[in-house]
């Protein structure tokens, strides 16, 4: 797990916590969920598609907290304790990509188990269509560059390592796509 030493990223952030079936069980700070060992906890994708059924993928700022400079889904972020996918897959379209959406513009594509060195993530994976005249309007401290490509595209260049991707994304295409 590659981390930087200074990040943006709310340390004590408070993550819904679940067991090995993705059950509630409490909470858990956002450095415990990356550091203990035998942690899950629930995270989204949201898959953000242009008129040509291309999906924008992001390369992560250098201050994110894991994975830093590593290319990315559209978005990405963590349940906080309490709330629920579609709310956390709302909010992140809004803080990484300024966009405004409500959650039945959201398409649930499906659930995936994450398997990272220390931690599992039960991602709720959903797709966004953008509207016509719909801006995107990306977070200087989430998002360094950006770029349009089809999940085939996608697949391929997780293949032939021409982008630097790392485990979340690459499992989630490969289970979900």
């Amino acid at each position: 797990m590659e981390k930087v030493a200074k990040t943006t990223d709310p340390q004590g952030e408070l993550l819904t916590q679940v067991d090995e079936h993705n059950n509630v069980i409490g909470s858990i700070s956002r450095r415990w969920a990356h550091e203990k060992s035998g942690v899950y906890y629930r995270t989204i994708y949201v898959l953000v598609k242009n008129e040509n059924e291309q999906v924008l993928i992001q390369k992560r700022s250098e201050t994110k907290d894991l994975y830093p400079d590593c290319w990315d889904l559209s978005v990405g972020g963590h349940v906080n304790f309490g709330k629920t996918y579609e709310e956390t897959a709302v909010r992140e379209l809004g803080e990484e990509l300024g966009l405004e959406v409500s959650q039945v513009d959201l398409f649930k594509k499906g659930e995936v188990l994450v398997n990272l060195p220390n931690s599992g993530e039960y991602f709720n994976v959903f797709e966004y269509k953008l509207k016509p005249g719909q801006t995107i309007k990306t977070s200087k401290e989430e998002v360094k560059d950006t770029r349009w490509m089809s999940i085939e595209e996608i697949k391929k260049s997780m293949k032939d390592g021409s982008l630097q991707w790392y485990e979340r994304p690459l499992q989630t295409i490969a289970a979900m796509y």
